[in-house]
């Protein structure tokens, strides 16, 4: 019998699971030496846009085109302004009108054309003149007729109380017009028409027509009464003779415990009105008692009603009619009252339906030719430096390189609104010359603020960031880097200079180019587009310098070095690497 061997052979099992460990070591080695080299790639790739930045900053303060530039601060003056662009109008225009049914034969002015006073500007049908003064006489008549009805309409010479009642207040003033009595106090007098004033206080454990006492502001005391009682809350009667309207009194009961306090009102008032005249006497005095009928005021200046008044005016305002067509007759044409010159004519072959027949007709606008005006927009940003009487400097194209001088004599403060962007508007007045026409395109500059013996430097020189402004006082041709940074205060600025408050006095030498890195960078200056430049002429990132990789060193990535994986690769979901160069499952946006 053979002799059983002692190690017996590995089983099918145990291979196969030898070889699945193998091939799962073999697997995590590939995952992570993949992690390891995109980790590289990625630091390799941020190291070359850094040198690349840099080469690129270097270049722009090398280019030949950029020359570094030097300016001496120096004393000066400097304005800001406000400038807008708008077309020049005629003011102060005066429409000849004719009354309704005067027919107008001929215009003989055309716009735009000089006029002298006195000079025909429409001949106009004398038959149809005639029937219009009868009509305007016809009306004039009607008029006076109501006048004579409007007599017996006569305001009463006194106002006089509607109730009895006792007076409480009194407004009216002798010489005072009774309508600014009314209109500042809604009332001539005030009266109490029950005897009662009225308080509310906490309800307590008072009982409605309980006996209680009222201590005024003098410290006197005088009998309350316990009224109706809402809720937690009891109204309180005092007499009106006791005390007067809108005192705070307290209120306190038969032991001196006090109730509560309030301010006294009339419970039920009568306000004493009138409408037109003239107080002459005032009869009565707060405190007094009235009875119905007794006249509290006298008035003078009560002849006439409102009604009278207002037929009154209609006919004056006839009368000025009756009066123009008697001077059209008596010229024989619509004459020219000013000299000017024409604005507008109107057209005698429009079509004009029964509303505008019935109306005045407009023949001719004229303008005295003294003043014209240009309304400009103003960004809201301007606006609350604007005054009225500022200077304005007024150019107009079609007339050449001439400055006229102008002043603001309006400012609307009615907001306008257009593509988010909110502006007001400002009209400007000047003196109007021949050359000027209604039209033509102007623009005008306010001087807002300004500052004399101003230090001031190019605004080229003048650097930014979000939370400071600085200049460069040196330059290293060298290395040409700038050097010095020096943070200032600014004040006012333009185009070209600009205030430094703050920071540098006059001497001072501050280095810059006049075409800067701010195309490349978006800054303000051309240093301001990451947060300024740090002193080596670098870009600062927010917190200081820009780490130098120029050494090879790698990024500190939150640790000191690279990630720890000792603890194990991460599985990815997948059990290695995806096909096609994929980012590992655990590593995708969103995975």
């Amino acid at each position: 019998m053979a002799k059983k061997q002692q190690n017996q052979p590995e089983t099918q099992d145990d291979v196969l699971f030898e070889a699945l460990q193998r091939s799962k070591k073999r697997r995590k080695r590939r995952i992570w030496i993949t992690v390891v080299s995109i980790i590289l790639v990625l630091a390799i790739g941020l190291t070359a846009t850094v040198l690349y930045l840099r080469s690129r900053v270097r270049q722009e303060f090398a280019s030949s085109d950029e020359e570094v530039s030097t300016y001496e601060a120096s004393t000066g003056s400097i304005s800001t302004t406000v400038s807008g662009y708008g077309t020049l109008q005629d003011v102060d225009l005066q429409e000849l009108t004719v009354p309704a049914n005067v027919e107008v034969e001929e215009i003989k002015v055309n716009a735009n054309e000089s006029i002298e006073e006195g000079d025909i500007v429409a001949t106009i049908d004398s038959a149809s003149v005639l029937s219009a003064m009868a009509e305007v006489q016809a009306e004039l008549d009607a008029f006076d007729e109501q006048l004579a009805e409007a007599e017996d309409d006569a305001v009463s010479s006194g106002i006089s109380a509607g109730v009895s009642g006792r007076v409480m207040e009194v407004y009216a003033e002798e010489e005072m017009l009774v309508s600014d009595c009314m209109y500042e106090n809604g009332a001539l007098m005030l009266l109490s028409t029950d005897g009662y004033l009225k308080a509310e206080i906490e309800a307590g454990a008072l009982a409605e027509g309980d006996s209680i006492k009222a201590v005024l502001f003098d410290g006197s005391e005088v009998e309350a009464e316990v009224g109706s009682i809402s809720g937690s809350t009891v109204e309180i009667l005092v007499d009106d003779a006791d005390a007067a309207n809108g005192e705070e009194v307290t209120f306190c009961d038969a032991e001196g415990t006090e109730l509560g306090k309030a301010a006294l009102e009339i419970r039920n008032p009568l306000n004493i009105t009138g409408y037109a005249g003239t107080v002459d006497s005032v009869n009565v005095s707060a405190g007094d008692k009235v009875s119905a009928g007794t006249k509290v005021l006298t008035l003078t200046d009560t002849d006439y009603s409102a009604n009278y008044e207002a037929v009154l005016l209609q006919r004056q305002e006839k009368e000025e009619e009756l009066l123009a067509l008697l001077k059209l007759q008596h010229d024989g044409a619509l004459l020219s009252p000013i000299s000017g010159s024409v604005s507008s004519v109107a057209d005698l072959d429009s079509e004009t339906d029964e509303a505008s027949e019935a109306a005045e007709q407009i023949v001719a606008t004229l303008s005295p030719d003294e003043s014209m005006s240009i309304t400009i927009s103003v960004d809201e940003t301007d606006i609350l430096s604007l005054a009225l009487e500022q200077t304005v400097q007024i150019s107009i194209d079609s007339i050449g390189e001439d400055i006229f001088r102008g002043y603001v004599s309006k400012i609307d403060k009615t907001a306008s609104s257009s593509s988010g962007v909110t502006s007001y508007s400002a009209e400007i007045l000047l003196e109007k010359t021949e050359q000027m026409l209604a039209g033509m395109s102007a623009s005008a500059v306010i001087r807002i603020e300004g500052v004399d013996d101003a230090i001031l430097i190019p605004v080229e020189a003048l650097h930014q960031t979000s939370a400071t402004s600085f200049v460069y006082t040196s330059y290293d041709e060298e290395t040409q880097e700038f050097g010095g940074m020096v943070e200032v205060t600014t004040g006012l600025s333009n185009s070209s200079y600009v205030e430094i408050t703050s920071g540098l006095s006059v001497g001072d030498v501050v280095y810059y180019t006049e075409s800067s890195v701010g195309s490349f960078f978006g800054g303000r200056g051309g240093r301001g587009g990451f947060g300024g430049m740090g002193e080596g002429g670098m870009p600062s990132f927010g917190g200081g310098e820009m780490p130098d990789f120029s050494g090879g060193e790698m990024p500190d990535f939150g640790g000191g070095g690279m990630p720890d994986f000792s603890g194990g690769m991460p599985d990815f979901g997948g059990g290695g690497m995806p096909s096609g160069g994929g980012m590992p499952g655990g590593m995708r946006p969103g995975g």
